[in-house]
């Protein structure tokens, strides 16, 4: 059976970072695309919808009357549920239904693909891996999940480019499985932790996709990555790539410096761990014989990614924070990050955690709280909302009550309040000169809008 052609696709929740970065990629190269979306069905999100329209991208209805013959493909993610009336009306009319992941795997055959796999820092590592290659020459395309700040700048959404060379940039997502399905010329392995499945059910998704990979960049401070190493893979840790360890290493509030091969390089993003994000970008750059100078050139031009650290605003010494992270992992390294340690500080932090998904949290619920609890001191505060649901069927035997409770048997730093706007009143009351606040969370398309409240209020109660 011949493949659907891609003439023209109609993208069913457009709006979604994955969806929106396949349309766009499909529009930069010369295709009709067309792309519904509920939020635009209520008239929000009015800025992104205008963004597609100017790019030549068509927005109907989510309720199937846009679809006609002349569609070649219906593109859904998992999101999308199965009696979708844009579904139905695909089948009626014989219209071809591809996966997001199976479109994004077509598109990787006709390119050199980099995929970057790992259960924490993705959008990060792919971003700086897109600006390496450019800095390299190799004019490269990128397919991402998250929106680089220095594409915004381009007046790009900023999770897709599309580039005149050979060479691709995509994250591949363990979360559905569907990083087996790309069999790239470069894979990159940065961690396995539980995060959406346990570790046992992780480990033969990255046994696959390391076997599909022709080459590899592997973080060799991971034992689980390590498993997949063949010979000639590239390896970095976090102090070295290729056995070549960094120096001059100095961490400041927003940004980090380190030498490398007797090359300066500097980043414009915070914490230890986007260090080790730059190593993996270099050891890529390494790998395809791209200078260290130009690698770092790259990293310059890196300016981060949205919702990842990104500072909102300040007033009276007091910092506001808004972060992604959402795993134990990230989640540790977000609040050391805030914490301060790593550049002689120690503040006081209060965090905010919005948890997403109840099969999620009994997952890795209580290893988040082990997370917090590592991190955080007795002066510290985290205040978590009641677990955000968006619907369907759902176990719903455990609440942020239930991982309150467990934080405080190890240190009583945690509150719970049931909604956002009590956690926005509690935080911006207890909120004194020189705090560092730190909103953390994923898939809840509101907690961008949430941080900046959070300032405002603070804003507002010290000016």
């Amino acid at each position: 059976m011949s493949e659907p052609s891609l003439n023209y696709c109609h993208f069913s929740g457009l709006a979604g970072g994955g969806m929106s970065a396949l349309a766009q990629y499909l529009r930069f190269a010369g295709h009709a695309v067309s792309g519904s979306d509920r939020v635009f069905d209520r008239g929000t999100e009015q800025e992104k919808r205008a963004y597609f329209e100017r790019h030549g991208i068509q927005i109907l209805p989510q309720d199937g009357s846009g679809l006609d013959a002349t569609h070649t493909a219906l593109i859904v993610s998992t999101a999308i549920e199965s009696d979708n009336p844009e579904i139905r009306r695909a089948r009626d009319l014989g219209i071809p239904l591809l996966h997001r992941s199976e479109l994004l795997a077509r598109i990787c055959s006709g390119k050199k693909t980099v995929a970057v796999a790992g259960t924490s820092g993705k959008s990060t590592v792919a971003g700086m891996m897109y600006h390496v290659l450019e800095a390299g020459g190799l004019a490269p395309s990128l397919i991402t999940g998250a929106n680089l700040i220095s594409l915004e700048s381009r007046g790009l959404l900023g999770n897709a480019a599309a580039g005149s060379g050979e060479w691709l940039v995509i994250e591949a997502d363990e979360s559905d499985g569907s990083l087996t399905r790309y069999r790239p010329e470069v894979g990159v392995l940065l961690n396995i932790d539980k995060d959406h499945q346990e570790i046992e059910a992780l480990m033969p998704l990255f046994q696959t996709f390391r076997s599909q990979s022709k080459r590899a960049v592997i973080n060799s401070g991971e034992p689980r990555c390590m498993v997949f190493k063949h010979e000639g893979d590239m390896l970095f840790d976090r102090e070295s790539v290729d056995g070549l360890r960094l120096g001059n290493l100095v961490l400041e509030e927003w940004n980090s410096r380190f030498s490398l091969g007797g090359v300066d390089f500097e980043l414009n993003v915070p914490g230890r761990y986007n260090v080790e994000n730059a190593l993996a970008a270099i050891a890529l750059g390494k790998l395809l014989g791209i200078s260290f100078a130009a690698c770092a050139k790259g990293l310059r031009q890196f300016k981060g990614v949205e919702r990842r650290f990104i500072r909102v605003g300040e007033v009276r010494g007091i910092t506001v924070v808004d972060d992604f992270a959402h795993n134990p992992a990230k989640v540790k390294a977000a609040l050391e990050t805030a914490k301060g340690k790593l550049h002689g500080e120690n503040r006081r932090v209060l965090a905010i955690f919005h948890p997403h998904g109840f099969a999620p949290m009994k997952l890795v619920g209580r290893d988040i709280m082990d997370s917090i609890a590592e991190v955080l001191d007795v002066n510290d505060r985290v205040f978590f909302p009641e677990i955000y649901y968006v619907g369907g069927t759902a176990d719903k035997s455990i609440s942020s009550a239930d991982l309150i409770a467990y934080l405080n048997t190890q240190k009583s730093i945690g509150r719970f309040l049931p909604t956002k706007v009590e956690v926005l009143e509690a935080v911006a009351g207890e909120t004194q000169s020189g705090d560092f606040v730190i909103s953390m969370g994923a898939r809840d398309p509101d907690l961008g809008r949430f941080a900046e409240e959070l300032f405002r209020l603070i804003r507002n109660k010290f000016l």
